[in-house]
């Protein structure tokens, strides 16, 4: 009897085994239907990457092209500033036109700083530019000092020129040269008299007016004719320059 209650159970067990090998089908086609659907997502996964990546070098190609546009505009403009930096302490133009390019005189503070309102009178600021307007102009400028030149002419060419001979009488080139009379806008020797007074003849014994021509005319400068002007001189009397050569003492 326990013998085939024994047969019973194994025909049993024996049965049992198949139903458990259809239970385990369908799960390995499940893993199977589920790795094919992971492959189309997996390759579309590497192409969004690539995109990606091409388009992050894409952006950092155009960030990098704006800072090498944005340092080359502060290097024009650097440059800029530095040529109407230079140019300031010359002419007054001191400030940068963006819009056209250029350096200008923004008022006459900027003008009155320049070299060129300290020797020729350019003092006022006009259209960016600084330029002569007035005789007062003219006679602030090194050039009324030194040629005379106190009066302006209404000419931006030669703005400043001599206005009587009292400018010349009060100039350095009177003084030293001669050049004591007002003539066509300057002061030039005139006469004996104009080098009689001035330096080349008390202290160098040029005291005659000798004609010179030019291409534009004569002019006269102050000249020793003779040994009797050499003597004339303290080159003669203190240094033994006595004789008259080509105009010269020696």
């Amino acid at each position: 009897m326990a013998d085939r209650d024994q047969e019973v159970e194994d025909e049993d067990a024996t049965a049992d085994e198949p139903a458990d090998d259809a239970a385990d089908a369908p799960t390995k086609e499940s893993a199977q239907q589920e790795k094919s659907a992971e492959r189309p997502r997996s390759r579309f996964g590497w192409g969004a990457g690539i995109v990606s990546a091409v388009a992050l070098a894409a952006a950092i190609v155009l960030v990098k092209d704006a800072i090498r546009t944005r340092e080359r505009e502060q290097e024009k403009d650097r440059q800029a500033q530095l040529r109407c930096k230079s140019r300031c302490g010359i002419n007054g133009e001191c400030h940068r036109n963006k819009t056209e390019e250029v350096c200008r005189a923004e008022g006459d503070d900027d003008c009155a700083a320049a070299d060129m309102c300290k020797t020729v009178g350019a003092c006022t600021a006009r259209d960016g530019r600084c330029v002569v307007v007035s005789d007062d102009n003219c006679k602030k400028s090194e050039q009324c000092k030194e040629s005379g030149r106190c009066k302006f002419s209404n000419n931006q060419l030669i703005p400043c020129i001599p206005g009587s001979k009292e400018d010349c009488l009060a100039s350095t080139v009177c003084k030293r040269l001669g050049r004591c009379s007002s003539t066509d806008g300057a002061c030039d020797v005139a006469s004996a008299d104009d080098c009689a007074r001035a330096e080349v003849c008390v202290a160098h014994g040029m005291c005659s007016a000798k004609s010179v021509p030019r291409e534009d005319g004569v002019i006269f400068v102050c000249s020793a004719a003779g040994n009797d002007d050499c003597k004339k001189g303290t080159d003669c009397s203190k240094g033994g320059m006595c004789t008259a050569v080509d105009g010269y003492c020696h």
